[in-house]
């Protein structure tokens, strides 16, 4: 996938178990030594802002990386500042041929029709450098909760 440049879009609902997919990714990789950066976009857009080095470092930083996951992509605040930084994140990791590794709530049908042509210039190169990858069924969390829940009845009960 590295020498191809294919990577991954992980797709779902919440809890479906997405992150800990391209987690498990991530250390598998590490444990090769492969240095791998799993980060976001609210993590990115507050690192631009407190960046003294510039904004270009950061961005160089970030395609320098084998290997780029952004977790939790389309979840960043929806301003002109930051879809312009998402953009500048994506298509440097575009120019650099790298591969990246996207989560996202978003629905694949979204990402295929973008709502704009801000949203559009996004995705259409994530489509190129990503193989969608659906995770569906309910949340882990959700049972997790659950199950802790059944735990703390039959202590009190």
């Amino acid at each position: 996938m590295q020498k191809k440049n294919t990577g991954l879009l992980i797709w779902g609902g919440v809890g479906t178990g997405k992150s800990f997919f391209a987690g498990c990714i991530a250390n598998a990789l590490m444990e090769r030594e492969v240095p791998v950066c799993m980060t976001n976009f609210a993590r990115i857009l507050n690192e631009l802002n407190n960046s003294f080095s510039g904004r270009n470092e950061v961005v160089e930083r970030l395609c320098r990386y084998p290997l780029l996951i952004i977790d939790d992509f389309g979840m960043e605040r929806d301003t002109n500042y930051a879809l312009e930084q998402v953009y500048n994140i994506i298509d440097s990791r575009y120019r650099s041929k790298r591969p990246l590794i996207i989560t996202t709530n978003l629905t694949l049908d979204e990402i295929r029709h973008p709502q704009d042509v801000a949203h559009a210039r996004i995705y259409d190169r994530v489509l190129e450098m990503c193989v969608p990858v659906s995770c569906f069924g309910t949340s882990i969390r959700k049972d997790t909760a659950q199950e802790k829940l059944n735990n703390l009845k039959s202590l009190i009960g």
